[in-house]
């Protein structure tokens, strides 16, 4: 299981040193970070990830990164990969996607669910967000001193799914990946919470459909992370061809990241 790292004002921030290949081997801690925008941190979170990391990729979109930019972490670098080219309901948390989403969802929690698997699905259909993982990827070869830290709005599914595609790659076992994506719901109780709110506000109901409507779209669910993977065998065959033909990845290259990230 990834390690949950504390910080004032940025949730879901988890380091993924210490699990387990199905090799025995473990990802090194320190080097590699998911997290939430780093927005809105304080003086505190800024320091202390100026020790943590020296890459932080940003996978969110410009709207996103516009309304709420990363403050400057001294001593990294920054990457900006969007995932998804442009406004994508049920993924980006620009203003006008929550709001579109929520109307048109808010009641339907079934409708709620397919529309965030298929997102899934799009990750991995959509050559232009196969491309960007891609590049997610080639920075991870690099060189780093200290950690990569790479995000989108709260750190659940464009993030999420850069997580699972580098576990996967570095040999954990299909149960623990999911085991881990899972535990998002855990650590972002308190933004569930807000947006749940939200929803009855614009609704003026406190209908039951809408809390589970919001679980849906604002959690995790297992049934996302399996319309990934079964999308990847759909149009790859294997995991492994996903990461050649769809993530540009070589043979050394593959190799290299489990030198680097495994011990």
């Amino acid at each position: 299981m990834s390690t949950l790292l504390k910080f004032d004002n940025l949730s879901n921030t988890r380091d993924l040193g210490g699990m387990v290949s199905s090799d025995g081997r473990t990802i090194v801690p320190g080097k590699l970070i998911r997290s939430g925008q780093l927005y809105n941190l304080t003086e505190s979170d800024i320091k202390r990830l100026s020790g943590l990391i020296d890459t932080v990729v940003d996978l969110r979109t410009e709207d996103e990164r516009r309304e709420k930019p990363d403050d400057v972490v001294p001593g990294t670098g920054y990457h900006f990969i969007p995932v998804v080219a442009s406004f994508s309901e049920g993924v980006s948390r620009a203003v006008g996607s929550v709001e579109n989403m929520v109307a048109r969802l808010v009641f339907n929690p079934e409708g709620a669910r397919n529309h965030l698997g298929s997102m899934y699905r799009k990750f991995v259909f959509s050559d232009y967000s196969l491309s960007q993982y891609g590049r997610f990827l080639r920075i991870l070869l690099d060189d780093h001193d200290r950690a990569v830290l790479w995000h989108c709005s709260v750190g659940k599914d464009r993030a999420g799914t850069a997580a699972v595609i580098i576990e996967k790659i570095l040999g954990i076992p299909d149960q623990a990946i999911i085991d881990d994506f899972l535990k998002t719901n855990d650590y972002l109780k308190e933004d569930l919470a807000r947006m749940i709110a939200y929803a009855k506000s614009k609704t003026g109901s406190d209908d039951p459909l809408i809390e589970q409507s919001m679980r849906y779209l604002f959690g995790t669910d297992r049934s996302y992370i399996e319309a990934f993977f079964s999308a990847v065998n759909e149009r790859f065959g294997t995991f492994d061809a996903f990461e050649r033909a769809g993530l540009g990845l070589s043979d050394s290259d593959v190799k290299r990241l489990r030198e680097k990230y495994l011990r």
